[in-house]
């Protein structure tokens, strides 16, 4: 299993998403880095079976081989017994047997060793494997983590890009906005002083009801003096002698 080829592709990865326009999202990356994890699980899982196999093949050899040495010590048992019994030819097929036995049990002593070292191999590459992964786990939540965290600070910063560089037609047509609705409040400022002198007639009213209206209204505005009844004095009254 080679680390740099999963990280070799993230590295791609990334470099890809800073050259170009259109980067992977959030949710394409950790879709990438879940998937290299589900790889390097899933060999793991092959490495652990293997170790599971050999253990199994070792384990079948150490029963055959118990099995040799007691057919071993049954051989030389007769052995002997047909030597105290003076029987040479029974001996000598025991003794036979006991050879061949002893080298068949050899040769299995020596694939039970070639097995128990394969087994340490494997469990020492299960346990590197499975070092590997954890740590690319957490590498992998990290790297998620600051992905997400950069890209959401890039569409901030392309925000306020985008807010500054709009700023300045924003401010000009609020100006513009401004200046217009000043001259229309004006133009209506000038039209309520005409109509009100009678220079513009106002809705529904004709050019002489307009006049007589400001008329009516400069009659209205003249100050009235209170009228004089007759032999009603208000100056001062006059002292009798």
């Amino acid at each position: 299993m080679a680390d740099g080829g999963i990280w070799g592709r993230v590295t791609r990865l990334f470099r890809a998403r800073k050259n170009g326009n259109d980067g992977p999202s959030q949710e394409e990356v950790r879709e990438r880095l879940d998937e290299a994890y589900r790889t390097q699980s899933q060999l793991l899982a092959q490495v652990r079976r293997g170790v599971a196999d050999v253990s199994t093949s070792r384990k079948r050899v150490e029963i055959q081989l118990a099995s040799l040495r007691r057919e071993i010590e049954t051989a030389g048992a007769e052995a002997k017994a047909a030597v105290a019994r003076g029987d040479d030819t029974d001996a000598r097929r025991a003794l036979e047997r006991q050879v061949t036995l002893e080298k068949a049990a050899t040769e299995l002593d020596e694939r039970r060793a070639q097995l128990r070292s394969e087994e340490d191999r494997l469990n020492g590459s299960a346990a590197s494997i499975e070092r590997q992964i954890e740590d690319f786990r957490v590498r992998k939540d990290t790297l998620a983590a600051r992905y997400s965290a950069a890209q959401a600070r890039q569409e901030i910063q392309g925000a306020t890009a985008g807010i500054g560089a709009t700023s300045g037609e924003v401010g000009r047509v609020m100006a513009d906005a401004e200046r217009h609705t000043r001259e229309l409040e004006a133009t209506a400022d000038a039209v309520d002083e005409l109509m009100n002198e009678g220079i513009l007639t106002r809705p529904g009213e004709s050019q002489d009801e307009a006049l007589l209206r400001r008329f009516d209204e400069a009659l209205d505005s003249v100050p009235t003096e209170p009228r004089r009844v007759e032999g009603d004095d208000h100056g001062p009254h006059q002292i009798s002698q």
